[in-house]
């Protein structure tokens, strides 16, 4: 029988690589565009799903005080030691999102790269969501991602494609089940060792698309207002086709939960 890690328990050590042609101060830009359009000045964020801290670090860098979740072990290694690098002083905190409880409160929460599809029922998303509520300052900003895997795959038919680099070579095997709104990648990887060999890891990823509706009934339930719903890297109106949808909340000064 063959073994399938934990997400993110091998692919860490080579996701920077994979994901070198991501812009992540872009993604700063961006969010404080939203900011300014809000008219929102947080002096602390916590970045959710943050892995390797790559969309964590440029917040620091700007002078906010920031903090950095993951579900993964291997990924906040890897973002613990780019910090260090850097100088910067980053608090990185291992949690499901579900589960989610942090020593602070925080002026605005982050939560990008897939991060909520992830969450693979309604129910959790719905715990999430209040546990994200609980770690935020009343008036404070919920800034996330939402991808859209049923636009993006397009068919049911599996796709194979692969990547072949220096030290590693990755082979990725994606499908989409319409009947249970869910998308999956068999992530394969041989990666090159210390000695100069190869080891084979694989690793399983779903993904669930969520209606852009249920997700702004949710909010509204767990006590967020939703101000703005966006195209991602967009500020204009959304037109119901895009495969990624920024949304911006708020925590409601004196609101609630349910």
């Amino acid at each position: 029988m063959k073994k399938v890690n934990e997400p993110y328990a091998g692919f860490a050590g080579i996701y920077d690589q994979v994901m070198c042609g991501v812009d992540y101060d872009s993604w700063a830009d961006y969010v404080e565009q939203l900011l300014d359009r809000f008219a929102k000045k947080p002096r602390s964020l916590v970045d959710l799903a943050c892995g390797t801290g790559s969309s964590t670090l440029p917040f620091a860098g700007r002078g906010y005080q920031v903090a950095g979740v993951d579900l993964s072990a291997a990924m906040l290694t890897q973002a613990r030691l780019k910090a260090a690098r850097e100088n910067l002083d980053v608090a990185f905190y291992q949690s499901d999102l579900c589960l989610l409880e942090l020593p602070e409160k925080y002026d605005l929460a982050l939560l990008f790269q897939d991060g909520l599809n992830y969450i693979l029922s309604e129910q959790q998303l719905e715990q999430a969501l209040l546990k994200v509520y609980a770690v935020l300052n009343p008036g404070a900003l919920f800034i996330f991602d939402l991808t859209r895997p049923r636009l993006r795959a397009g068919d049911e038919d599996s796709n194979v494609c692969w990547a072949d680099a220096e030290d590693f070579v990755l082979i990725w095997e994606t499908g989409y089940c319409s009947k249970e709104n869910l998308w999956s990648v068999l992530l394969t990887v041989f990666s090159r060792t210390d000695s100069g060999l190869f080891k084979k890891f694989q690793e399983q990823h779903q993904e669930k698309d969520y209606e852009p509706d249920l997700i702004i009934n949710l909010l509204d339930k767990t006590g967020f207002s939703l101000l703005g719903l966006y195209p991602t890297f967009s500020l204009e109106p959304t037109n119901g086709s895009e495969q990624k949808l920024t949304f911006v909340a708020e925590k409601v000064q004196g609101a609630g939960p349910y």
